[in-house]
């Protein structure tokens, strides 16, 4: 028994009833361009019909059966689309365009389906015959591909009206939150106070010289945000995953990190371990290990951890050792990392806060704290960034330094408001940031 072919999901009525409805009434383009592309038809020859219909209208020509004829057979399409016999047949059959979004929806809807399937089928046959890909690989690629699928099917055009409806909706929600903080907490109060923690679908920009804290202050960062409940990663391009476990232990325990490391504990720093490892297995903090990692590697990877832990913010330790394939220097690289950080950020929406080194520069100016316009390698790190700060600790360059054990987290740039210096206690011994409460 031979088995009847399955036709992919298409709508012939509502694809012509879109495309007549055009040439009755031109101006209804506006009312479904945000929704319609020419991708979505399903018949070649409405293809290139509604996409004649895009380009007269952007000349500001005529748009109707004789001028749709002549620009398609101008183009030498005539006969792919069926004559201008066939143009004359969907405006005559059509009898309004009133109804043109609900024909442009269903359009859209079967091109999902028909893309779902495609999605679906892809991955079947590199089920079949993998050609080196891991299973793991598989699957993120797939879902990765689902995600913009899901994107995609998002409006991305608002009028002023709906744009303001939703700023009173958030006005209200903050409201409510009646002072609790609605970002994700950085764990310091005048910090969240003022920026208001830490906020989906940004990308923070944390920059210092070498041997300033940098690490230090994420691991701390993350610590904090796990303890409030909340799903971290940390992409460390640095540091192994024992020794983020040794800074994690130390910044909880008190105890100092030497001694983890050369193993002269006395009797008082084993309950205090024993209390920490108790508290610290408990947090959702996952942790990619990878030297240098490139950036498509980190896309997939925290999309794996917001489909399977459920993601909600993401430390990436540093932005220089991200590798970009196909740049041809290290600008261009840095600058293609960052925006892709940006583009992650937004499409899991979710903070992503990324240290970076800064320019050597600094170190020979008599103000040696780190500005816009320091990070290394890259000014498109400084367009693309919600919010950027520098850590400054002025013992590291002045041994005499009257503010020992003090840090400043200096924010140069935030999109969402103020700006200004935060003052943090440093303990150098455990690698502990904390309020300071002296100022």
């Amino acid at each position: 028994m031979t088995a009847t072919p399955r036709i992919p999901p298409q709508s012939l009525e509502a694809e012509q009833a879109v495309l007549g409805g055009l040439m009755l009434s031109p101006a209804a383009l506006d009312r479904i361009a945000d929704i319609l592309t020419e991708a979505d038809f399903y018949r070649r020859d409405h293809q290139l019909i509604y996409s004649a219909i895009c380009r007269l209208s952007l000349e500001g020509s005529p748009v109707d059966a004789v001028t749709l004829g002549e620009a398609l057979e101008s183009e030498g399409l005539s006969e792919q689309i069926g004559g201008t016999g066939y143009l004359i047949e969907l405006a005559s059959t059509t009898p309004s365009a009133a109804n043109i979004r609900a024909y442009a929806e269903i359009v859209r809807d079967k091109a999902m389906l028909r893309r779902l399937i495609e999605v679906g089928t892809e991955m079947v046959n590199r089920g079949f015959d993998p050609d080196g890909d891991t299973a793991t690989a598989i699957v993120d690629w797939a879902v990765g591909d689902l995600m913009a699928l899901s994107k995609a099917e998002q409006s991305c055009e608002f009028t002023l009206r709906q744009a303001i409806k939703l700023a009173w909706d958030d006005a209200q929600v903050a409201y409510e939150a009646d002072g609790r903080l609605r970002g994700i907490t950085t764990g310091y109060a005048k910090v969240d106070n003022r920026l208001g923690g830490w906020h989906a679908g940004d990308l923070v920009f944390i920059g210092a010289r070498p041997s300033v804290g940098k690490t230090a202050l994420m691991v701390n960062l993350a610590l904090n945000a796990a303890k409030a409940g909340h799903s971290c990663g940390i992409i460390s391009g640095e540091q192994s995953a024992m020794q983020l476990g040794q800074r994690s232990l130390s910044v909880d325990s008190r105890v100092p990190a030497e001694v983890m490391r050369n193993g002269r504990f006395e009797d008082e720093h084993w309950p205090k371990l024993s209390n920490s490892m108790a508290r610290l297995v408990e947090q959702r903090i996952r942790i990619l290990d990878r030297s240098a990692p490139a950036l498509d590697e980190i896309v997939r990877v925290a999309r794996k951890w917001k489909r399977e832990h459920g993601l909600s913010i993401l430390f990436v330790d540093y932005l220089q050792r991200i590798r970009f394939k196909g740049a041809q220097n290290r600008i261009e690289e840095v600058s293609e990392v960052a925006r892709g950080l940006k583009t992650l950020a937004r499409d899991l929406e979710i903070p992503v806060v990324c240290l970076a080194q800064v320019k050597a520069e600094v170190d020979r100016r008599p103000d040696k704290r780190p500005g816009l316009g320091d990070i290394a390698n890259s000014d498109e790190a400084t367009r693309e960034a919600d919010q950027i700060a520098f850590l400054y600790r002025d013992e590291v360059y002045n041994p005499e330094s009257q503010v020992r054990g003090m840090a400043e987290l200096n924010f140069e740039k935030n999109r969402h408001g103020p700006t200004g210096q935060f003052l943090l206690h440093f303990d150098g011994k455990t690698m502990l940031f904390s309020d300071y409460d002296d100022y």
